[in-house]
């Protein structure tokens, strides 16, 4: 939904709030696609600083069903976001804006708010999802969830500095 922001560019301290239900019913980025099991109403506030800028308010929360990195189970991971920016609308030029902060959600006095969403959800992402602290992962030999039970795979791990002297041992039980 794309929300005016014209109307507050004059007027100091004219405040807008508007709550907008989240549309996204899955999240893409590189890494994959995650679906969206739970989402609440975005609620921004828009407040009017004068000479054409705007502070804006804004909280919304949603959860994603992303796989555990060790085990690949499904994790429903809670993202709330909460924050606060200054926008000036002043700025037309494109190279004027913080290149670190792209401002993809605004075009002209339109304000972009699943664009909004979208890149506050990017940037509040876990660097790393677990089902539980301690999650044992998969065997690397044959894929099963370590946290279901044991495989039954061999996994004592050999010094590579004595792999030739294990070959020449089992050379010699072939015998």
């Amino acid at each position: 939904m794309v929300i005016d922001l014209s109307e507050l560019l004059s007027l100091k301290d004219k405040v807008k709030t508007v709550e907008i239900p989240l549309e996204m019913e899955n999240f893409s980025t590189k890494l994959g696609s995650y679906k969206v099991t739970d989402k609440k109403p975005m609620v921004f506030k828009f407040t009017g600083l004068g000479n054409k800028k705007v502070n804006m308010e804004a909280e919304f929360s949603v959860t994603l069903l992303m796989p555990c990195d060790r085990c690949l189970e499904d994790v429903k991971q809670e993202i709330s976001v909460s924050t606060s920016k200054e926008i000036n609308l002043g700025d037309t030029d494109v190279t004027q804006r913080d290149v670190l902060d792209e401002m993809t959600y605004l075009e002209g006095m339109s304000f972009d708010a699943e664009k909004f969403a979208y890149g506050e959800i990017l940037m509040n992402l876990p660097m790393k999802i677990l089902c539980s602290e301690d999650c044992k992962g998969i065997c690397n030999r044959c894929g099963t969830n370590l946290n279901h039970g044991d495989c039954g795979c061999d996994t004592t791990e050999i010094d590579p500095r004595m792999a030739k002297a294990m070959e020449v041992f089992k050379s010699f039980k072939e015998v």
